[in-house]
């Protein structure tokens, strides 16, 4: 893999690199620091003192989320002597420089001259909303920075002169973002490799297609039998149950749920609400003892954070299940309750953080304000006034909106439409309509699963996505602009 990527580390991406790496050190040095906090409290991780400690077992005994961010963070902090707080930012900043280069690479990959292609690059990582996340172990940066690489192997794909080895990486680089988030169901794994398989169709074997397959089918398939075996379920996160609780039963109105619950077509977990303290939940259940007695599936509370469940808990195993059945019977019942809850989240997608305009670095502050400019951001409200049970409060929230946003998701699924109409009357696609196809149905996917089952992550899970589509919105602007140049050079020599 790394002889196939040596060849993406050009000149355009060694500069991007560099200067993100300044602007890094720079906007460290004005004031922002590396937040370690996530660790202490995060919910899709194992409880920190377990897994820095226990990270093979912590890991093995994980159902929560697919298992790559924990074995990362908590291997990094077994395997070196030096403080968490150190090891985690240098090796995120790592990671932060690698997307950086990835970025220049794969916008001249796409067409782009040397310097559009740096400064394309620097927009698209140093977006405060992405930057921020080379400042705090989480993993959506690692996601960014990955979707980016799959893109990129898939141009390099069609010209590679060993095609098993480019489809070798693109599986691996596929499997490895599943295994990461759970966004990214197997569905997605399984269709963005079909479509490097498609483009080099005629260069390979049965034998190929079987070994490249193999590999998202036998990493994500082992690790939902693990889970079958040892929990009952196969599955790559647990909690899926609970997370469509939380999208669709806040926004029914109180009498709808109590009627619903006296009439027993919901448990008394949907009249407690969605991932609280297991205490919450233990009278509503059957008895409950753990059946593994690793330290990560038999506490209910973490030690790191007194306020932060372990969500990793077993008994809570049973109670994500519940809830998804609650979920599911307010769906069939009340099915504009939930198209309700979509449109909700729709909309946050695009609302802007307000994290890197709270930074003390007065870098990230101009950062913050040159992108606010860049976007278009206009004020607005994210209200749950009205719903039943309010996950948030009584929220009337104002936030801004990134308007540039909207039309540059829009176009760049409407783009991937056409190409796949073009396909269809034609039956020929180039490797760049190949690489737009994936783009297209990789940020359809974000944002249409990210708003179906889920609600109030949804601006999270758009900045997973937002470099990958900033640079391809950039190479449709400059083909635009080429376009309009042509016509009009032609209109003139006639």
């Amino acid at each position: 893999m790394s002889r196939f990527l040596q060849r993406s580390w050009s000149r355009a991406s060694t500069r991007a690199a560099a200067v993100w790496t300044v602007v890094y050190i720079v906007v460290w040095a004005t004031g922002q620091r590396f937040d370690t906090r996530y660790l202490n409290y995060g919910w899709q991780l194992i409880p920190w003192d377990v897994l820095s400690n226990d990270p093979l077992r912590s890991v093995w005994y994980l159902h929560v989320q697919p298992p790559l961010w924990n074995a990362f963070l908590g291997g990094l902090a077994w395997i070196t002597p030096f403080g968490d707080s150190l090891v985690m930012q240098v090796a995120i900043a790592l990671i932060g420089l690698v997307g950086a280069g990835l970025a220049a690479e794969l916008a001249t990959a796409f067409g782009l001259g040397r310097r559009w292609a740096v400064s394309v690059a620097l927009v698209a990582t140093l977006n405060p909303e992405v930057f921020k996340g080379a400042f705090e172990p989480t993993y959506e940066l690692v996601t960014g920075v990955l979707l980016m690489a799959i893109v990129l192997a898939l141009l390099r794909l069609g010209a590679h002169s060993n095609v098993r080895r480019g489809l070798m990486v693109l599986a691996a680089l596929v499997t490895a973002t599943t295994m990461t988030r759970s966004l990214y169901h197997p569905l997605w794994a399984v269709a963005v490799v079909a479509l490097g398989l498609w483009l080099v169709r005629r260069r390979i074997d049965r034998r190929t297609v079987m070994a490249t397959l193999a590999v998202p089918i036998l990493v994500m398939g082992g690790w939902m039998a693990k889970n079958q075996f040892l929990f009952g379920e196969a599955t790559l996160s647990s909690w899926f149950g609970m997370n469509l609780q939380r999208a669709v039963i806040p926004v029914l109105p109180r009498a709808d749920l109590e009627k619903m619950y006296a009439d027993g077509d919901v448990s008394e977990i949907a009249m407690i609400g969605p991932f609280g303290n297991y205490d919450l939940y233990v009278d509503a259940m059957p008895p409950c003892e753990p059946e593994h007695d690793h330290r990560s599936l038999t506490e209910a509370s973490r030690t790191t954070d007194q306020w932060s469940p372990n969500f990793n808990y077993e008994c809570f195993l049973p109670v994500y299940s519940l809830a998804g059945d609650d979920a599911m019977a307010v769906i069939r019942e009340h099915p504009e309750v939930w198209l309700e809850g979509r449109m909700w989240s729709m909309r946050a997608t695009f609302a802007v953080a307000t994290l890197p305009s709270e930074s003390e670095s007065v870098v990230m502050r101009a950062l913050d304000t040159a992108f606010s400019i860049l976007r278009v951001d206009m004020g607005g409200v994210l209200s749950t006034n009205g719903w039943g049970t309010p996950i948030y409060g009584q929220l009337e929230a104002g936030v801004d909106f990134g308007l540039v946003l909207i039309p540059l998701y829009a176009v760049i699924i409407l783009v991937g439409a056409r190409v796949m109409v073009r396909r269809l009357r034609r039956r020929t696609m180039r490797t760049n309509d190949v690489a737009l196809l994936a783009t297209s149905f990789t940020v359809a996917f974000t944002i249409v699963v990210g708003a179906v089952a889920e609600l109030g992550e949804q601006a999270r899970f758009r900045t997973m996505v937002d470099p990958l589509a900033t640079v391809v919105g950039a190479l449709l602007i400059a083909a635009a602009v080429r376009a309009v140049r042509q016509r009009q050079a032609s209109s003139v020599g006639r």
